[in-house]
């Protein structure tokens, strides 16, 4: 259900996911509290500072490149640095942590985990950020990795894409909202110069300012596509030449798995916690640096989907990533909750 004062009587147990929002996770757990079931949160947790900063700063680097890319060299480096500061509305945010009032937010956010029964993260990074982060210093918790139904993608052909997009050479995918946290502006000015074909599939309503930043860097070269249905979308993903997300903010994107079961080489982030997914199995670049991008992408696109990475991480993703492993680690911390 989906209510943040919802009522939990004649429940055992309740499970909240997603502690970000924290008003609602705390009235979340209150309430089940109040009709005395046990509580388990997936806190889907991703230091919000870190992505705070890196999305914001980044987009303000990139509207100045936009506009002057001689200037913008200087301030590309100071990314990539980590040393600059963000200004936003009256208040500074520093790397990583970003502003005392985000600091507080942890405070107030791991005061309400400490009151769930068990933590279900969903991967062992996400497990030390959060005692990190939150300072929390729960004993009873598991670890329920996501989850992908591989039917659509196994077999997925990519010419219904081909002949619907008109784009029938090389280009890079990234699916998902349009937004500064995912960084496809940043994706797009890595790829300015290579005259590849980007496509964007995902909501574009978000954040129009966002949306069209990514118009001025890409021009010709961009393809944004709102929705697209799921048999498009897994055929969209069997004919890109590589998936590239270079997020500032996944637990791990399910669209990277998603492609990874087409056979298309991934290219992810070295920020998040993805890395546990996705292992040495993908081409990983810093979200601030825009050449290691670049070289994550050409790398991926040269070793192409029949080499050694792409096949390894799709045979780990059908093995491992699967709901039947998602759903038995959730039953594990349930049976362990309730004992």
């Amino acid at each position: 259900m989906q209510a943040n004062a919802p009522d939990c009587t004649g429940f055992d147990l309740v499970h909240v996911f997603n502690c970000r929002h924290v008003d609602a996770c705390a009235e979340q757990v209150a309430a089940a509290r109040a009709a005395g079931a046990a509580v388990v949160v997936s806190p889907i947790w991703i230091s919000l500072g870190e992505a705070l900063w890196g999305s914001r700063t980044a987009m303000s680097v990139l509207e100045l490149a936009v506009r002057n890319p001689a200037q913008a060299v200087q301030p590309l480096e100071l990314l990539r640095q980590r040393s600059m500061r963000l200004k936003l509305g009256e208040d500074f945010y520093d790397y990583p942590l970003g502003h005392p009032q985000l600091q507080q937010g942890n405070r107030r956010t791991g005061a309400v985990l400490q009151q769930a029964d068990g933590l279900l993260p969903n991967s062992w990074l996400e497990l030390q950020s959060v005692r990190r982060d939150l300072h929390w210093h729960g004993g009873c918790f598991g670890v329920a990795p996501y989850g992908v139904d591989p039917v659509p993608f196994l077999n997925a052909d990519p010419e219904p894409f081909r002949r619907w997009s008109g784009i029938q050479g090389p280009f890079v995918l990234q699916a998902g909202r349009v937004e500064a946290a995912k960084n496809p502006a940043m994706l797009l000015w890595a790829l300015r110069d290579t005259g590849l074909p980007v496509v964007l599939a995902g909501g574009t309503d978000l954040w129009p300012e966002y949306v069209e930043l990514c118009r001025a860097i890409g021009g010709d070269r961009l393809h944004l596509v709102n929705h697209l249905p799921p048999e498009l979308l897994a055929s969209a993903y069997a004919a890109a030449s590589c998936h590239a997300l270079p997020s500032w903010c996944e637990t791990c994107g399910l669209v990277s798995l998603e492609a990874a079961l087409t056979g298309t080489p991934v290219v992810g982030s070295t920020a998040g916690h993805e890395v546990e997914y996705l292992q040495g199995d993908a081409w990983l670049a810093d979200p601030a640096d825009p050449a290691a991008i670049r070289r994550a992408v050409e790398e991926a696109m040269a070793a192409g989907r029949d080499s050694e990475r792409p096949r390894r991480l799709r045979q780990r993703v059908l093995e491992q990533f699967n709901w039947l492993r998602t759903a038995e680690a959730t039953e594990m911390l349930y049976k362990q909750v309730l004992s």
